[in-house]
């Protein structure tokens, strides 16, 4: 046995040499990428602008059929 079996899961030397080891290596930070970075604000504007006037319109034609 090694001298601080804890260390190695209670094998004996030999056992714990044959045994495969892995390593973790550091994590990549993980970063949250907000759907508004992509977009310009000129753009969600207009985006708004025209779903309220097409909404407007298909309003404005179901009031007066």
């Amino acid at each position: 046995m090694s001298e601080q079996p804890h260390l190695r899961a209670y094998l004996c030397d030999d056992c714990w040499n044959k045994t495969p080891h892995f390593k973790v290596k550091a994590k990549k930070p993980v970063t949250i990428d907000s759907p508004m970075s992509d977009w310009p604000m000129v753009w969600i504007a207009l985006y708004t602008t025209s779903c309220m006037v097409l909404i407007a319109i298909i309003g404005f034609y179901l009031w007066i059929k």
